[in-house]
């Protein structure tokens, strides 16, 4: 297939939130006698753990919508 797909055409930015790291593994508690511990995958909340956000559309001084 030639010519631009879907993908190039969607424009994305890495989240100012968490600078694309989505998902954040937390360990907690004392150590199981195995050796392992409790860990929480906690996603970032502006994200929803894909670590990019869509670009919003810029606005120039006339009102017309500008694509950057």
């Amino acid at each position: 297939m030639y010519g631009p797909t879907l993908a190039t055409l969607t424009r994305t930015r890495i989240c100012p939130n968490c600078d694309g790291f989505a998902t954040a593994t937390i360990t907690c508690g004392p150590r199981h006698d195995d050796g392992t511990r409790l860990v929480l995958h906690v996603d970032c909340r502006t994200c929803h753990g894909t670590g990019t956000v869509p670009m919003r559309p810029r606005l120039t001084t006339a009102d017309v919508e500008v694509v950057a």
